[in-house]
Parts: structure tokens; C-alpha cells; sequence
């Protein structure tokens, strides 16, 4: 299993380092992500399905989409794409919420946080509507250079209020009884908890105490809600998926260094925790994406 995070073209990695968002207001299913491949982006991610249905994991649980759904996709969260049928088409919008930090909604994980839980929901005609209206006015701020519009980066972050605002109306009036859903909310939680301390802590013993749970019980409930996987078996997979990103994103990066980045004491240390969760050592899963590298060069 490989992990990515650069977007599928460089115009669209351009894009969003200058604007720090981009959208597509008509896309088909998108060929540049591969399907059954984790991806782990800092970006928010939002996508309204105009035809089609797609099938994709959120933070290894399974979420479908037919047309007129809203996903909302946070950053630093596993994203999956499975599939999605012949007729799929979308609309959909990429934010980095670092360029945005004085923006008055603040669009950043912790604001949304309690969504993540239940990233999905349907609208109405009207609404998925107003929606793409609302998106394409977004789009034509966002396409126009500065000399054009001067007050271009505040004018995106009034439009992005509207949006939130209008996304959060549609979630509570159809989903008033979803903030109740108590072990939704411990999930949500602990994998947020995961993302921001993952570092410094990869113990499952720190997660319960700090949701306030017994260890072996909050590891019985977490199984429970997740099909049998175990909140190790969670950190371990984001852990690794982390180093993956960084293996595949700097070819001439050294495993030491690796092992630092991601707080573990020693290399060595590293090393063992990659292959007890992965099955392998990460120089061997480096040596393997050189190997594939080279294989689909073309000969000489």
C-alpha cells in the first residue's frame, strides 16, 4: 500500500500554494488518484456529486455517495477512493486552511471537527443549486489575478463564510439527532487526538486517559465501532502512512531521518515499528518505490 499526497497535476499543486484553494465545478471521476490507495492531505476537501455514486474509506470506515451529496473531508485524515461508477461526476473544492487563519470562521480542523464523524449528507435540488452557485462565484474570485481584484484574498474569505454557514444550516436541519451519536463522537475524537499528538505519543494508553476511559474498555468500544480494528491498529496505520508520505515524497530522504521527523527515540526503534505494523522495514518499502520508479522509466 502506497500513500500519497501531491495533487494529481502541477497546475493544481500551483494553485493552491498561491490561492490556497482551488475548485472544479464539473469533473468526472478524477484519473490522477488512484483507487484502494490511502491518502493523507492538509488540506480541506469538499466535494458535491452531481451524477454517479462513488465508494471510498474515511478514516478506514465506509462511506457511499450518490448524487446531490455533500462530503466534507478534513485535513490530516486518511481518505481512501475505492471506486466510483461510469457516470460519476463532481464538483468539488480544495482548501488550505493555512491561508486562511484570519478568516472570522477560522477554517481549520477543530471548527469542523464534530462533523468528521458523519462527513456526508444529501441535498436538495435546490440546495445543491445554490451550492454550485455559491462554489462558482467562489471559483471566478479565485481564478482572477490580484490586479484584477486588489481585495481578492478578503473577497474569498467573505464568499468561504457564506459557505460555511450555509453548509452548517443544511447539516443541522437534517441531522439533529447526529450529535448524540456518543461513540461517533469518541471516534471523532480520538482520531483527532491521534493526528495532533501522533509524535510524541503512539500509546493507546494515553488516547483512553485522555478521553477519560479505561484502556481495555476503550479498546473493546473502539472495535466495537470499527469493525474489529484496534485503536493500535489505527495508530499504527496512520503512523506509517505518515512515513510512507514522507519515503515517497523525498526519494533522497535517509530512514534516520525519517525516525526523527516522527519522534521516535532511535532508528532502530523506528525500523521495528515499521515492520511489526507494515510486515516490512522501511528501507525495503523505500528500495521497492525506486525499484518501481525505474521499472515504468522508459528503456533505453
Amino acid at each position: 500500500m502506497e500513500n500519497y499526497t501531491q495533487l494529481s497535476s502541477k497546475e493544481d499543486q500551483e494553485a493552491v500554494e498561491s490561492n490556497g484553494i482551488i475548485l472544479c465545478m464539473n469533473e468526472k471521476g478524477r484519473t490522477g488518484v488512484l483507487p484502494n490507495i490511502d491518502i493523507v492531505y492538509p488540506y480541506i476537501i469538499l466535494t458535491l456529486n452531481l451524477s454517479g455514486s462513488s465508494h471510498s474509506l474515511y478514516d478506514m470506515k465506509e462511506i457511499r455517495a450518490r448524487k446531490n451529496d455533500l462530503t466534507v473531508f478534513l485535513p490530516g485524515h486518511i481518505i481512501r477512493p475505492l471506486e466510483h461508477s461510469e457516470d460519476y461526476t463532481q464538483a468539488w473544492l480544495l482548501l488550505d486552511p493555512s491561508k486562511f487563519k484570519d478568516s472570522e470562521k477560522k477554517f481549520n480542523p477543530s471548527d469542523m471537527e464534530f462533523l468528521s464523524h458523519s462527513p456526508i449528507c444529501h441535498l436538495t435540488d435546490e440546495q445543491a443549486e445554490n451550492l454550485l452557485l455559491l462554489l462558482g462565484a467562489i471559483n471566478y474570485i479565485a481564478s482572477r489575478s490580484v490586479e484584477e481584484l486588489p481585495n481578492k484574498h478578503r473577497l474569498l474569505e467573505q464568499q468561504l463564510s457564506v459557505a460555511y454557514e450555509l453548509y452548517m444550516s443544511i447539516r443541522h436541519e437534517q441531522d439533529t439527532e447526529w450529535n448524540k451519536d456518543r461513540m461517533g463522537h469518541i471516534y471523532l475524537t480520538f482520531c483527532n487526538l491521534v493526528v495532533e499528538h501522533h509524535k510524541e505519543e503512539r500509546n493507546v494508553n494515553y488516547y483512553a486517559k485522555l478521553l477519560g476511559y479505561d484502556p481495555r474498555y476503550f479498546s473493546k468500544i473502539f472495535r466495537a465501532y470499527n469493525d474489529g480494528t484496534s485503536p493500535l491498529e489505527w495508530i499504527q496505520n496512520y503512523v506509517t502512512n505518515q512515513a510512507k508520505r514522507m519515503i515517497s515524497e523525498q526519494p533522497n530522504i535517509k530512514i534516520k531521518e525519517v525516525a526523527f521527523e516522527l519522534g521516535f527515540p532511535t532508528t532502530a526503534n523506528f525500523c521495528r515499528y515499521f515492520l511489526h505494523a507494515t510486515g516490512i522495514y522501511p528501507q525495503a518499502y523505500k528500495d521497492s518505490l525506486q525499484s518501481d520508479k525505474e521499472a515504468l522509466s522508459p528503456q533505453k
